[in-house]
């Protein structure tokens, strides 16, 4: 026997609370996720007496 499944499309009200908090969600886990980015730090040991060019340094 086949089912048959319909969606309702959602209203206005629904809609416009799922994308507020979608946003609301994505504006909370920004700066979080700057934080853990700008933590990440590279630590490149040059030996002694390198004549070569020095990495670039941000």
């Amino acid at each position: 026997m086949t089912k048959i499944k319909s969606r309702q499309k959602m209203g206005w009200l629904a809609l416009g609370f799922h994308w507020t908090m979608l946003v609301c969600t994505i504006g909370l886990w920004t700066p979080v996720y700057l934080a853990a980015r700008r933590r990440r730090v590279t630590v490149t040991h040059v030996p002694d007496g390198y004549q070569g060019p020095v990495p670039f340094r941000r």
